[in-house]
């Protein structure tokens, strides 16, 4: 695996356990894809906002949006 190629993995992650520290689900990924990851599920009930939270869901990033492909073979 090329260094960009580990790179956007390292960062899936991390935007996948930003959504799990807020107790819900990242869009587009699975419960096995999180196993898969080594990843732990959203637990129920941690997902609600703090109050006063004002930060809105627009504001979120569409993971196709930052779709990375490598061209590098594999070696």
């Amino acid at each position: 695996m090329c260094l960009a190629c580990e790179e956007q993995e390292y960062f899936f992650r991390l935007w996948c356990v930003d959504f799990l520290a807020r107790g819900e689900m990242p869009p587009g990924v699975t419960t096995d894809d999180l196993q898969a990851m080594g990843l732990p599920l959203p637990k129920p009930g941690a997902g609600a906002p703090a109050q006063g939270s004002k930060v809105p869901k627009a504001q979120r990033i569409d993971p196709a949006a930052t779709a990375f492909s490598c061209d590098s073979p594999d070696e």
